[in-house]
């Protein structure tokens, strides 16, 4: 398995940045991921991936884990992957419409975390359900960031546990991998939620997730609500990365559509963000995002070209609008 996105940043405005969320610091050229791997089977009953990804630092660990299913509908997964809340983050970068999940999911969703973790699907993806326990999750200090995504080659040396559940119900019949609609089949309904708490040393996080997916002929429609609620321990072993309770949240919608015999696409995205609910500064925004794809294997090749624009809607307005190409190959 592999995967290569490769995007070209023609406009940025001047506010733009990395640590914000945007694409980039400055207009140019960049890899947004560049992973290798491999996953498979073995003895029938016993599934596993390992892979790598390519960053600033160098390669890092990504995936590894094992799962072992002894039956339909259990299975029993240990290692470094997914943590089970949102249903953006579960899916693979490599299946969205535009060039990368919401915003905020980037910024509320734990994605990967080295734990164990117990999963079922009954009626191959008309119920699924998650239950796991997980190393501690760390906070970034810019929302914009999100949280570490740890494979504990060290162990769990700085944070406690985080326990996860999930469920979801698909009663009109499996709803697909990915976004876009390529199977233009009859109307498909997918509805999920999430819960996780996180026991930290210095900070202590709740947080819930609500999402429902629609699909028919072609045309696809999701919505996700995230939110968490954190407050620093009462004695913790750290300076915490935030000053006291706080409320975060974020809602997102979009919608697509293939065209040309599923060679083209249009999608295009609304988010709400308000990264403490207690204040009104320039963490409360309005993120739109739009654009065409062009797909020449469906996911394993295709071409995009997405506009993204930016509405602090308290404190000052940044210049932070972003043009980007990405190109992808994904095996």
């Amino acid at each position: 398995m592999g995967l290569l996105q490769l995007e070209a940043v023609p406009y940025l405005g001047d506010d733009g940045l990395i640590v914000n969320g945007d694409p980039a610091d400055a207009q140019g050229f960049s890899l947004r991921r560049a992973r290798f791997g491999v996953r498979g089977y073995a003895w029938g009953d016993t599934e596993f991936e390992l892979s790598m990804d390519a960053s600033s630092e160098g390669m890092r660990l990504l995936d590894a884990w094992v799962a072992w299913r002894p039956i339909t509908g259990l299975g029993f997964v240990v290692g470094a992957r997914e943590v089970p809340f949102s249903r953006y983050a579960l899916m693979r970068s490599s299946e969205s419409a535009l060039s990368d999940r919401p915003l905020g999911v980037r910024a509320l969703a734990p994605f990967r975390q080295v734990g164990a973790t117990i999963e079922g699907d009954v009626g191959n993806g008309i119920a699924r359900y998650w239950l796991g326990v997980y190393n501690g999750l760390e906070r970034r200090t810019s929302f914009g960031l999100g949280y570490e995504e740890a494979t504990a080659l060290d162990g769990n040396r700085f944070t406690r546990l985080a326990y996860a559940a999930r469920a979801e119900v698909a009663p009109l019949g499996p709803v697909g991998d990915g976004m876009p609609d390529f199977e233009r089949g009859g109307l498909r309904l997918g509805v999920g939620g999430s819960i996780y708490y996180d026991d930290g040393k210095s900070i202590e996080t709740l947080g819930w997730e609500v999402d429902a997916i629609m699909k028919i002929a072609g045309f696809n429609l999701a919505l996700e609500w995230l939110n968490d609620s954190a407050e620093p321990t009462s004695q913790p072993t750290t300076d915490a990365t935030i000053p006291g309770a706080i409320d975060r949240s974020a809602l997102a919608a979009e919608a697509g559509y293939l065209f040309c015999g599923n060679k083209l696409g249009v999608a295009a995205r609304v988010e709400l963000l308000d990264d403490n609910a207690d204040l009104d500064n320039a963490g409360d925004q309005i993120v739109v995002s739009g654009g065409f794809q062009y797909y020449l294997h469906r996911q394993h090749m295709k071409a995009l070209i997405e506009l993204t624009h930016r509405e602090e809607l308290d404190g000052p307005s940044l210049d932070n609008d972003a043009l980007l190409i990405q190109v992808q190959l994904g095996l």
